[in-house]
């Protein structure tokens, strides 16, 4: 049964990577195909991870806050669906995402790393579905393909760490592609986020030596004489290749008469709007799927159906203020037990990839719709299950902190081990 779950598993991911909204969307709301192999990956491994999955410690908080998003939900989605509202049913993934996020990373924790260790190619999967959309023509939401891009680039800068920068480049590459085909800040944003973030977590005050995690000297050097080269030609910065779309963009932030300054100045008034309507019910929330409507420059800027594009916001809005205030902190949480414990690359690249699921979240629907909530959910289900640090095990000096044996008998480090891996998220090469 184990291989069972891992080829379920990979079904469910790999399309997902690869195809994006167009594998995600596949059945009938809310019940998809990709779910659907997501249950069944979990049910076939159920005898694993079964008799654990309300025992398990370092699940303790995320199970509780997975639990309280579940219940308030079930409340949210009659609300809507009385109300009326388009797609509230669709709401069930507010809480129903958590629940499999806590049931995988307790599945995970009963897994030996060489298992996930041989699907580490799974991460070369995202820069694969860009360069489909390049040559085919098969749309991609930027987003989502960001997010993807943003998890793969956090584990390629450990595996650079590691001395193998193929996936590396394979990333950046990618995330040229994206840049190329979709000139969009946020997803961008999200993957140098992450491998930033990656970054600075793996730099150790007890390593006497620093490597350049992301790019070698060489590449930089190349890149910014072809900057330089490209300025001084007298050509417009907007024809630059593979850039020129996203530094237009950028330079356009500031007219609210463009769709690059429109985009900013929606955003602020779809979140004004979902906290104020919010008010009039701070408890429980305003239901699954209400509409947003907010009109700019006379028109309706907001699809009927589109959330509040954060997902902080969002789940205060649809849950309530408690619901919101709970799923914050989680994130906190997760990225707090990972930057402690990143004296361990695995954690570094955990870190990485929940900033940049964070910084996706910000700006879009990372935590409630399907092509992007699930791997958002995994990642940090799986984040907060394998590399917390407990205080009371942390070494005064910063040193990481000492082994200890689980119950199961396996050595971990604190309260997870530092170089286990997700079955989807694989840390080492």
């Amino acid at each position: 049964m184990r291989g069972a779950g891992w080829l379920l598993w990979g079904t469910c991911l790999v399309p997902l990577f690869l195809l994006s909204k167009s594998y995600a969307t596949v059945g009938v709301s809310p019940f998809y195909v990709m779910d659907v192999v997501a249950v069944f990956a979990l049910l076939a491994t159920l005898r694993m991870w079964g008799p654990q999955a309300f025992s398990e410690r370092r699940l303790r908080w995320f199970r509780a806050v997975a639990v309280g998003l579940a219940v308030m939900t079930v409340q949210a989605v009659y609300r809507g669906v009385a109300a009326g509202y388009p797609d509230a049913i669709k709401g069930v993934i507010l809480g129903f995402y958590p629940l499999l996020g806590w049931f995988a990373a307790t599945w995970v924790l009963t897994r030996p790393v060489e298992e996930a260790v041989r699907l580490r190619w799974v991460l070369y999967v995202p820069t694969v579905g860009v360069v489909a959309e390049l040559f085919l023509g098969t749309p991609l939401p930027a987003a989502a393909t960001g997010l993807y891009l943003a998890i793969a680039g956090a584990f390629s800068v450990q595996m650079r760490h590691l001395g193998n920068s193929r996936l590396l480049l394979w990333t950046l590459a990618g995330a040229a592609l994206m840049t190329a085909i979709a000139s969009k800040r946020g997803p961008l944003l999200a993957v140098v986020a992450a491998m930033a973030a990656t970054a600075l977590a793996s730099r150790s005050s007890r390593r006497r030596t620093a490597r350049w995690p992301v790019l070698s000297w060489s590449l930089a050097t190349l890149g910014v004489i072809a900057v330089l080269g490209f300025s001084l030609s007298g050509d417009s910065v907007s024809d630059m290749p593979v850039v020129g779309g996203l530094a237009a963009r950028v330079s356009r932030s500031h007219d609210p008469n463009t769709e690059a300054g429109a985009n900013v100045e929606l955003r602020m008034e779809m979140w004004q709007e979902a906290l104020r309507v919010v008010r009039e019910d701070p408890l429980l929330g305003a239901g699954a799927a209400h509409p947003i409507d907010v009109i700019g420059h006379g028109e309706h800027l907001n699809a009927p159906r589109a959330g509040p594009h954060n997902s902080f916001i969002g789940y205060i809005y649809y849950l309530g203020w408690p619901a919101g205030i709970a799923m914050a902190l989680l994130v906190v949480a997760t990225l707090r037990r990972t930057w402690r414990a990143r004296h361990h690359l695995a954690a570094a690249s955990w870190f990485g990839a929940t900033v940049g699921v964070a910084v996706t979240a910000c700006t879009n629907v990372a935590f409630e719709t399907t092509y992007i909530g699930l791997p958002s959910w995994l990642v940090l289900a799986c984040a907060y299950a394998l590399v917390g640090v407990p205080e009371e095990r942390e070494a005064a000096d910063g040193a990481p902190p000492a082994a200890s044996t689980s119950r199961a008998g396996r050595s971990v480090v604190g309260a997870g081990r530092p170089q286990r891996t997700s079955p989807i998220l694989p840390a080492r090469s």
